[in-house]
């Protein structure tokens, strides 16, 4: 396997460790899921913020972008109003906010695997370099997926074989990208605005609120450790 495949998919797995970090610890306080929440917060807004937004408007193409951001965000209401309205009211709080996240992170996985195949076509540090920011964030992500689930009461296993799924995601997408290396100027914009308008709509309407109901003060701890950690990922 190519070697920068190998990194890819490795940043992707990391996902699944975090996860498995949480599976861990077996009781949940209201406290501990408003952290994890507001950790979800912090880590989309900084990637968004700091990463996938000025990439997006950087590349030529800004109408592209704009449109995605629409775009993922109305994807997103839709999504939100089928799985919720399939769900009884006990597992709406928690299940389906678990489903939603894994679907924002999928889908700005595979534009972050297009992002180390283009860096690796530059040089192999650069793919490397992106790849390990991508893996540091993909851990609190796994945890952001794997809280919610767990608290409504979905079995470990069925969470560890979702979130591998999810991390499979990363190294499609740098395979997408070495394929059509000579395109990506024209798609990229598209697909990392999409993503964004997900992962907006996720924090505004649903990480945000769910983690107040949960600790309006502990969600805060979360919320900038999740900047921090993303901060630094992308900057140092």
């Amino acid at each position: 396997m190519d070697k920068i495949m190998v990194i890819s998919l490795l940043a992707g797995l990391c996902t699944t460790a975090g996860a498995v970090l949480l599976f861990i610890k077996r009781k949940w306080s209201n406290r501990s899921l408003a952290v994890f929440l507001g950790l979800a917060s912090g880590v989309m807004t900084a990637v968004v913020v700091f990463d996938m937004l000025p990439s997006a408007l950087l590349y030529y193409g800004r109408f592209n972008a704009i449109l995605g951001i629409f775009a993922g965000f109305a994807l997103l209401f839709i999504t939100d109003r089928i799985i919720f309205s399939r769900m009884s009211y006990t597992d709406k709080s928690l299940i389906g906010l678990g489903y939603l996240i894994m679907l924002g992170i999928a889908m700005h996985d595979l534009p972050e695997g297009i992002a180390i195949a283009l860096g690796s076509e530059l040089k192999d540090r650069t793919g490397f370099v992106i790849a390990l920011g991508i893996a540091i964030h993909n851990i609190p992500e796994g945890m952001a997926i794997a809280a919610p689930l767990i608290m409504g009461g979905m079995r470990r296993f069925s969470i560890l074989y979702k979130t591998i799924l999810i991390a499979l995601i990363t190294p499609l997408g740098t395979l997408l990208g070495k394929l059509t290396v000579l395109s990506i100027p024209q798609i990229l914009p598209l697909l990392l605005g999409f993503a964004s308008g997900i992962m907006i709509y996720l924090v505004v309407f649903q990480l945000w609120p769910q983690a107040g109901l949960k600790g309006p003060r502990s969600r805060w701890l979360g919320f900038w450790a999740g900047m921090i950690i993303i901060f630094m990922a992308t900057f140092i």
